[in-house]
């Protein structure tokens, strides 16, 4: 009986922990039917993956440090991740179905 409840609360402290450790958030400004014309080519997306709606691909972007905007196309699954390099030379265009997120600087958590 002793060894359940000690059992119990060192899986309750594990789990606190475990959860605790994975909070990110991050606050972004949300442009739908824009998405990143760059000028050249040093604003290519860091990274593109396949997501499924625009919620996977945020947390995508939650869990890469580097990652300050995002640009999702619902049409095609596409989700493109791009960095400090997106701020220098580029600019929007429209685009039906694209949706284009930027980081709003000093709120990401953990920093």
């Amino acid at each position: 009986m002793i060894w359940t409840r000690i059992f119990a609360l060192f899986s309750m402290i594990i789990f606190d922990l475990v959860l605790t450790q994975n909070i990110n958030s991050v606050q972004m400004t949300i442009m739908d039917g824009w998405q990143f014309q760059c000028a050249t080519t040093s604003c290519l997306p860091h990274a593109t993956v396949t997501a499924s709606d625009i919620f996977q691909c945020q947390i995508t972007c939650l869990q890469q440090t580097q990652c300050i905007a995002i640009g999702f196309r619902q049409s095609i699954s596409k989700c493109q991740l791009f960095t400090n390099d997106i701020n220098q030379n580029s600019s929007l265009e429209t685009a039906v179905d694209a949706v284009t997120m930027m980081v709003i600087p000093g709120t990401r958590l953990p920093s």
